[in-house]
């Protein structure tokens, strides 16, 4: 009973069409008949289920119960400060009165002066050549940090390759205002200057006015300013302000040195202790260097300090315990002291002494409980007297009364999953795509095992991965997907489906057990890649990795990781649309052929976009004909279409319709088994590349849910498995309508996508159904589209829940479905 793919298209278009018609209310009621006796399909379970990656550090700084940032030491110290300023990203070189920066990841140079919202900033900018990207000004900053959205503020940037202004805003995420073109002069410098007033920005180049913008009530409050570049070298010199009648210069010094500490760590220094940092390359504990400290002389303290992700602060609970451990040497013996500690150290909460013995690398454990509690404290780790210890490895979480299960896992983003009603989890994502991305690299004690250049961060760690996610998994009751780099060889697939299902005795099932897992695992799908270029290169590997699986586990299920088609096939030799650039299906009949061959199952994970709740989601259109295309090439073999990422840019209602919009089409057209919302988890202001999209938010202290969050809630707590045929005629506008039952029929369910900005009034039929209750049970997400939840008031966005009185007669009733929302009616 699913639609094809020309009848989605026509029932879409028409909706577009009504949509786009006219403003004006409906004259008259839409009409909702819910044909109780007609069951037309089966709904699926995992259809709320969750991507998790450590993408914008949803692992590290998320779910890992690992409260140090920079655990092994690897990163380098940080760039030499400038006074005056603050450098986020980038190495900016200071000489002759100029500043140099080779931008590759936007990295931002942010003014200490105050801020302000009326006045002008200008600076020259200079490009040796046309290559690369833009570069310029930041203004009206606030929140700053490390990452190429990491901060709030309008991006006014020129292009020598493009001869072009650019005009962005951001607000941990990127919107671009305005591209126009503009003379940029590769060889010579360039005046490049913004003017503020209340909402209008007016940009001018070279004393010219090249650009006018008015940003009405989206306009960005007062802050200060700053330099950036994106994919760009550019050197700058003559940075000024004007705020009233005052013109002031913000020139740039020489940069200050600092100490030669981990980038993620601080020095520690009290009283009139002296002593130096090193980075010994040398002899590592793991990966590249390791980090020294040497208390010379004096009297007082001398040591570092970590205060976790960006430095966010470590969240302590009075009275409640916190354990580790540390990876140290010495080549005398010393005495290292551990203390739990405010930001600035004033406070000591917990300290302990830990013996270091002369000689090689040595594990101590950490045991310290606080006696107050602070959102915002740190890591201390120093010498009270000269001597000198090197730092391999630090490892700080809460004891078990912090941790879901005794697993490495924060007990409250765990529950925030299961609260969030998520079914099925897929761990994975562009983050497998990476040489260093290896399952075997996953296993064994957690602190000996090799950081590596991650795509999403180039100093990762293999302290939480595929192993300890399926271990989370199945403690919390959730299906799951890890997903593989594709490149892994056929005998390290083979092993690790002796290690995952192998028994205890086996050599990889005693190592599973070892690392504390006696029992096998209840491992039933298996990913392949993320985002792949389905082609003959991929299909062979898929091929090789398949056999060598299915030689040892015939019942996995293997999952394709497909991209996203932005366009309906029609032919499936001969397409276009494709992200990843294909324009046949020869690779996925190859897949096909190998599938009926073996008489296995195969899946494919095609992507789907829901940045807006648009009436015609193409990448949903394509996703539909992909399945289409894929019934008519099987030839028998067994197959599905899953969505392993709905993708989005934003975490604010409009993401929640577009995500209800979507699961409501997927579950009409009955085919898809699972569906998984990226991301899962995202910590507060973390925005690295634009993927500002996580179900959960979080920091060191809380976890709240964002709208399409409860959208997953939603689905999920009013799951019924029986579809219904439910017509709507009317003037029904953008609403998009389900109706399901429960398998006794007891139970009737109605859910409503209203993205409109108008009320729509409906009369809803029941046939076939007559409620025992006289009470249905209503929630209702509703709200302006721009509309997200934040730590400081985590309810703007919240679902309603209430009981209505439904008042049928002879079946009938009338309701009115609010605008910008997504309600769900229960009738008993």
């Amino acid at each position: 009973m699913r639609r094809s793919i020309w009848q989605t298209l026509v029932m879409l278009f028409l909706t577009a069409a009504v949509q786009g018609a006219s403003p004006i209310p409906p004259a008259g009621p839409v009409q909702i008949t819910v044909h109780a006796d007609q069951v037309v399909g089966q709904v699926s379970r995992y259809l709320t289920g969750a991507c998790i990656e450590d993408v914008n550090h949803e692992i590290y700084g998320g779910l890992y119960s690992q409260m140090i940032f920079g655990e092994s030491f690897q990163e380098p110290p940080p760039v030499s400060t400038i006074p005056g300023f603050m450098a986020y990203g980038g190495r900016w070189m200071v000489r002759d009165g100029e500043v140099a920066i080779s931008g590759l990841d936007g990295p931002k140079l942010v003014s200490n002066h105050g801020a302000f919202q009326d006045g002008a900033v200008g600076v020259e900018v200079f490009f040796a050549d046309r290559q690369g990207d833009n570069a310029g000004l930041i203004v009206c900053v606030a929140q700053p940090g490390v990452g190429a959205d990491r901060f709030s503020g309008y991006e006014v940037s020129l292009s020598a390759a493009r001869q072009s202004l650019r005009l962005g805003r951001h607000r941990n995420n990127y919107t671009l205002l305005k591209d126009v073109p503009c003379a940029v002069a590769p060889g010579r410098w360039i005046p490049l200057e913004v003017r503020l007033t209340g909402s209008i920005l007016e940009i001018l180049v070279e004393g010219k006015s090249v650009l006018r913008h008015d940003d009405g009530p989206a306009a960005l409050p007062a802050g200060t300013v700053g330099l950036r570049a994106w994919q760009q070298a550019a050197r700058y010199r003559n940075l000024w302000v004007k705020t009233g009648d005052q013109r002031e210069s913000l020139a740039w010094a020489t940069a200050e040195p600092t100490a030669e500490v981990s980038g993620m760590w601080r020095p520690l220094r009290q009283g009139a202790a002296e002593g130096h940092y090193a980075l010994d390359a040398q002899r590592p504990f793991v990966g590249a260097q390791a980090q020294q400290m040497s208390f010379d002389s004096g009297t007082g303290q001398w040591g570092v300090e970590n205060q976790g992700l960006n430095r966010w602060g470590l969240n302590f609970v009075a009275g409640q315990p916190y354990e580790g451990c540390l990876w140290v040497r010495a080549e005398k013996a010393a005495t290292l002291f551990a203390a739990l500690e405010s930001r600035d150290g004033s406070q000591v909460y917990a300290e302990e002494s830990l013996p270091v013995a002369a000689g090689d690398w040595q594990r101590l454990e950490l045991a310290l409980t606080p006696h107050a509690a602070d959102s915002a404290g740190r890591l201390a780790l120093k010498l009270k007297q000269p001597g000198s210890v090197t730092l391999g490895y630090a490892f700080l979480q809460p004891g078990a009364w912090g941790r879901f299960k005794d697993l490495p896992v924060r007990r409250d983003v765990a529950q925030g999953l299961i609260a969030a009603g998520i079914t099925v989890l897929r761990y994975g994502g562009s983050m497998v795509n990476n040489d260093g991305y290896k399952w075997k690299n996953m296993i064994g004690p957690r602190d000996r095992r090799q950081p590596y250049a991650g795509l999403w961060y180039r100093y990762s760690s293999n302290g939480w991965g595929i192993p300890d996610f399926m271990n989370f998994a199945e403690a919390a009751g959730m299906a799951y997907v890890p997903d593989f780099n594709s490149y892994e060889t056929p005998q390290d697939m083979a092993d690790f489906i002796d290690y995952a299902k192998g028994s205890a005795e086996s050599p990889w099932g005693h190592r599973r057990a070892a690392d504390g897992h006696p029992a096998p695992y209840q491992l039933k799908y298996l990913e392949l890649g993320n985002e792949e270029r389905v082609d003959d290169a991929y299909a062979a590997r898929f091929a090789a990795l398949a056999e060598a699986i299915w030689a040892k586990d015939q019942e996995i299920i293997l999952v394709v990781g497909d991209f996203a088609y932005a366009r309906p096939i029609t032919n499936p030799f001969g397409f276009t649309g494709a992200d990843s650039g294909i324009t046949t299906l020869a690779a996925h009949r190859r897949i096909l052929q190998l599938a009926r061959q073996h008489q296995r199952e195969v899946w494919f994970d095609v992507h789907v976009n829901t940045e807006h709740p648009v009436a015609c989601n193409t990448t949903l259109v394509g996703l539909f004909s992909l399945a289409d295309a894929l019934d008519q090439i099987a030839a028998g073999a067994a197959h599905k279409v899953v969505v392993f990422e709905l993708n989005a840019g934003n975490h604010a209602q409009k993401r929640a319709l577009a995500n209800a919009l979507a699961i409501n089409a997927i579950e009409r057209d009955g085919r898809l088994p699972m569906v998984c919302s990226a991301n899962g988890l995202q910590p507060d202001g973390q925005n690295d590349n634009g993927w500002d999209q996580g179900l959960l938010f979080l920091n060191p202290a809380q976890v709240w849910l964002q709208p399409p969050g409860y959208v997953a809630q939603m689905f999920s707590e009013n799951y019924q498995p029986q579809r219904l045929a439910c017509p709507v005629t009317g003037p029904a506008g953008p609403l998009d309508i389900n109706a399901k039952r429960s398998a006794d029929g007891a139970t009737l369910e109605l859910q409503a996508v209203n993205p409109g900005d108008q009320a729509v009034a409906a009369q809803i039929h029941l046939a076939g159904f007559v409620p025992r209750q006289p009470l249905a049970q209503r929630t209702t997400l509703a709200g302006p589209m721009e509309n997200r939840n934040t730590a400081e008031k985590t309810d703007t966005m919240i679902p309603e829940r209430n009981m209505w009185e439904h008042r049928l007669k002879d079946g009938s009733t009338q309701y009115t479905f609010p605008a910008h929302s997504f309600t769900m009616l229960r009738f008993e």
